[in-house]
């Protein structure tokens, strides 16, 4: 698996999951309250910031039906056209001062640049990290102007076959970029646990084995996300607001407030604490349970020196410091070497 350099982090195999907050739009368009996610976001442990970067003239026509769940609307509009335009007035020169806040606070900023003209304005920026949504894994030519950057680039795969994943990548690299990281994501708002399809991450672990591969996560709750690291996550992105209740944006509801986002980050870093290395025999934790909760051969009377042993002899008890049971058949017909007491643990000295 290729490793991903990001400024004072890295996704890949030995790694901690980088964790990423999509802020996306739910400043609703007020410069203060995107720097608030920001500083809210860092201190409760995130490594990116994730924001949204689009003009809804340029991401959908004015009559796409929205296809997300209606309760999360809290517009009065029924088109994506409705949703969009009401959260893409966030003046330019904010992007500015929000880099700068996520480099005071210690957290990489990234966005998802929609269109050709965002991404170019990320990229004058100086935007360090690019997501790619999975809306648009088939738009090869913001593919290839975001690759051109040569910064690293998160590509989602909601929706997408295999192939389709396939030349998106083959784009990338095409454009002179190999630092592509995947996620597997459920394009669903929100997503039910029973549609996560983990299985689906799996998948692509195994059919691109060269790029780190993580999991964008639509699902309420944490249940999902510390299942995904359990099994070999690269990268969590959850959604992240100030208020879920604020609106305009859908993605409030069903956002990670600044608490559940210390949570999620507290789990994900036990979670990956718990995964240990591999030791072939006892871990130094259980030291003192390898040696007292095990069993040895143990006398079952007194046996005297020069005495041939006999099965009726003997017998196995804790603690595991003598003769495992397992050799306990060796013993019979030896001859003990010394005095040995009923219930003493037998060990190798005493018999010969």
């Amino acid at each position: 698996m290729k490793r991903i350099t990001l400024p004072g982090r890295a996704i890949g195999p030995e790694d901690p999951c980088l964790v990423i907050v999509d802020a996306g739009v739910n400043h609703n368009n007020v410069p203060e309250r995107a720097f608030e996610l920001i500083r809210t976001a860092a201190r409760a442990g995130a490594d990116v910031v994730k924001f949204q970067t689009y003009s809804a003239e340029a991401i959908t026509t004015r009559t796409a039906p929205r296809y997300w769940s209606s309760h999360l609307d809290t517009d009065s509009g029924g088109t994506q056209f409705d949703t969009f335009r009401r959260l893409d007035s966030l003046p330019l020169e904010t992007y500015t001062e929000m880099v700068d806040v996520c480099k005071k606070e210690g957290v990489l900023f990234s966005s998802t640049p929609f269109d050709l003209k965002s991404a170019r304005f990320l990229e004058k920026l100086g935007t360090e990290l690019y997501k790619i949504s999975s809306s648009d894994i088939t738009y090869h030519e913001l593919l290839k102007t975001v690759a051109e950057t040569r910064m690293p680039v998160i590509l989602s795969t909601g929706t997408a076959s295999i192939r389709e994943i396939e030349d998106a990548v083959r784009v990338i690299k095409k454009a002179g970029n190999e630092n592509i990281a995947l996620q597997h994501c459920m394009l669903s708002y929100p997503c039910k646990p029973q549609d996560a399809n983990l299985v689906k991450m799996k998948k692509l672990m195994k059919h691109f084995p060269d790029i780190p591969v993580g999991y964008s996560d639509h699902t309420e709750g944490l249940i999902i996300p510390f299942a995904a690291v359990a099994i070999g996550a690269r990268s969590i992105e959850k959604h992240y607001t100030i208020d879920k209740k604020l609106p305009d944006s859908p993605d409030h509801s069903f956002s990670l407030n600044p608490e559940e986002l210390r949570e999620m980050v507290t789990g994900i870093r036990t979670i990956e604490t718990s995964m240990g290395t591999f030791v072939d025999g006892h871990y130094p934790a259980e030291e003192k349970a390898y040696k007292y909760a095990r069993k040895s051969v143990v006398s079952a009377v007194a046996i005297p020196k020069n005495t041939r042993i006999t099965e009726s002899m003997l017998t196995c008890k804790r603690p595991g410091t003598g003769i495992y049971p397992e050799h306990l058949p060796e013993l019979i017909g030896k001859t003990s070497r010394v005095d040995i007491s009923e219930d003493s643990v037998i060990t190798w000295d005493m018999i010969s």
